[in-house]
């Protein structure tokens, strides 16, 4: 198992690295400040945000202040007297407050609106709404989440902190998501075979034919979520259906830390398992020629995705459900999509490179199997409570920190319990 583990401490070291050494500078003097209200369920805010996500990117100056006020009365009471000082009676939202402007409601008249005052504001000078209401900024104080922030990345270049949250959180899903046991057990059961034909060209032809075709697979379910979910709307059932499904599959991999695949498991079930051994072995020990080894390859691959599908559907439906909660979508979804993906691949093609240069594998034994599940299942239980109760974390990089923070600090506590309190609580029985 040793490709894996190292694989899996190669792939943390890396994330960390990326999070934590990233040196984040406040932009320059003359910012544009815009105030944007919104509210859960609300379907024009929900057209609006992926509007001001672009404009921000669009104009590095702009600064857009997101207020959410269905769970807020604070916000509700700033909006009434902000409106006020505006001359404006705003009894709804999205409400967008911008220089000496305001707009209610949103309309493809008003982004173009919208657009054109952020463009005058840059070249001139526009007055930050809270300065014009009381006098202090919060932009200015940093006293708000959306403070105009900017990472410097190496080969990226500047990254906007408004939007950073998205990538951090995609990241690491996708990370925890690409260590599921299930797929795990699948690829190094296959390239374990595959190294008694002593031929790297088949460990390459079969291994990456394969990946292709379960990431392929696996890609298009997650764009049919999201497709779902953009169809629906933004509605609060929504979230309350996601948040219910993330925190039934976290209550199971939890379990299955404690009583592995007893009851209730989304596992790859054992009856499954001799049938894909036998495919397996077939598919590498008999003689095949290139086309129609790649065809069989297909297929298997095929099926093995569909079956292993209940044991990896958490996890999309989660960020799928995030994203569209923070209003994303178009090229913002694409982006994101391609490095969900990517990151989601980067752990079983560091196991393949490692078996097809060294011709040594091992099968993932029953206790890793169960520290993976512990992981995805807190991440995931952490990721429910926060979308369904606090759902402004994950819009913020701080936010985000901590529901991954949370996840792992209760990884490490459930570990303790299983390790140190139950033998001594059977002990004393």
């Amino acid at each position: 198992m040793r490709p894996v583990r190292r694989g899996f401490l190669i792939l943390l070291a890396t994330i960390a690295v990326l999070v934590f050494t990233l040196s984040a500078t406040e932009a320059a003097e003359g910012k544009v400040v815009m105030y944007f209200f919104w509210s859960e369920g609300c379907p024009y805010c929900a057209r609006e945000k992926p509007f001001l996500n672009n404009l921000e990117e669009k104009y590095p100056p702009l600064v857009v202040v997101r207020k959410e006020i269905s769970s807020s009365s604070e916000n509700v009471r700033l909006l009434q007297k902000m409106g006020e000082e505006y001359g404006r009676n705003v009894r709804g939202v999205p409400a967008t407050f911008l220089g000496d402007s305001v707009w209610v409601g949103y309309k493809d008249k008003v982004a173009a609106e919208i657009e054109e005052a952020v463009q005058r504001c840059i070249v001139g000078s526009c007055v930050d709404p809270m300065v014009k209401l009381n006098g202090e900024s919060e932009v200015q104080e940093k006293t708000t989440e959306n403070s105009n922030q900017t990472l410097d990345v190496p080969f990226f270049g500047t990254v906007n902190l408004n939007s950073m949250s998205s990538y951090l959180s995609t990241a690491l899903i996708a990370f925890v998501d690409g260590f599921n046991p299930c797929s795990l057990w699948v690829l190094t059961f296959l390239l374990g075979l595959l190294i008694y034909t002593k031929s790297r060209k088949k460990i390459v032809i079969v291994g990456l034919t394969f990946l292709l075709i379960t990431a392929s697979t696996y890609g298009l379910f997650i764009l049919g979520l999201f497709s779902a979910f953009q169809y629906i709307g933004q509605v609060i059932w929504i979230r309350a259906l996601v948040a219910v499904i993330a925190f039934s599959f976290g209550l199971v991999n939890v379990k299955d830390y404690f009583w592995f695949q007893e009851g209730i498991s989304f596992s790859i079930p054992d009856w499954v398992k001799p049938k894909i051994a036998e495919k397996f072995r077939n598919l590498t020990q008999k003689s095949h020629s290139l086309p129609a080894l790649v065809g069989a390859t297909f297929l298997m691959a095929l099926g093995v995705t569909l079956a292993e599908l209940p044991c990896t559907a958490g996890f999309p439906v989660v960020w799928t459900g995030i994203l569209n909660t923070q209003g994303v979508s178009g090229s913002n979804f694409a982006v994101l999509f391609v490095v969900y993906m990517l990151i989601y691949l980067m752990d079983e093609l560091l196991v393949f490179g490692t078996v097809s240069i060294t011709l040594q594998s091992s099968k993932l034994q029953e206790e890793h199997g169960r520290s993976l599940k512990l992981i995805g299942g807190t991440l995931m239980l952490t990721l429910a409570v926060s979308f369904l109760f606090a759902p402004q974390l994950m819009t913020s990089l701080v936010g985000s920190l901590i529901v991954f923070g949370a996840a792992i600090s209760g990884s490490i506590l459930l570990a303790l319990v299983r390790k140190t309190i139950l033998p001594r609580l059977e002990t004393n029985i």
